[in-house]
């Protein structure tokens, strides 16, 4: 960390991951689907480098790729403020519930099929004893 200090507060990626144990190559893939709302400065050669402020955003953004597990679309909403005024907390439970809105159709969706399975099951063995008589 005395190195960040040097060098105005900022850290490389390589303090960025000791610190936070986020692969660096995690990082670079949040750095391109989270450009803007991680706001991580660029040092000589393009590297990336991190103040307080983008190290924070980016264990943010962790948590809720992983703890909350949102998906890169669900994180992009809630992070841009397409939530009109609801809080992140409130924008979460939403999610929550959109994906067990989602689980429970694609569960019934599965039943049907093995409805219909056994439907044309039924209708093989139907047509199959009329035309051997």
């Amino acid at each position: 960390m005395a190195e960040a200090q040097g060098r105005g507060g900022l850290m490389s990626l390589k303090e960025v991951v000791a610190q936070t144990g986020i692969p660096a190559a995690t990082i670079r893939y949040y750095d391109q689907q989270f450009e803007e709302y991680l706001g991580i400065t660029r040092g000589a050669g393009r590297r990336r480098m991190f103040d307080l402020g983008s190290l924070r955003r980016l264990t943010e953004l962790r948590r809720l790729l992983k703890d909350e597990g949102l998906s890169i679309r669900q994180a992009r909403k809630l992070l841009s403020g397409d939530g009109q005024g609801v809080s992140a907390a409130g924008q979460i439970e939403a999610l929550r519930a959109e994906v067990q809105a989602l689980s429970a159709k694609v569960n019934s969706l599965e039943n049907q099929l093995k409805s219909l399975k056994e439907i044309q099951s039924s209708t093989i063995s139907l047509v199959e004893g009329l035309t051997k008589r």
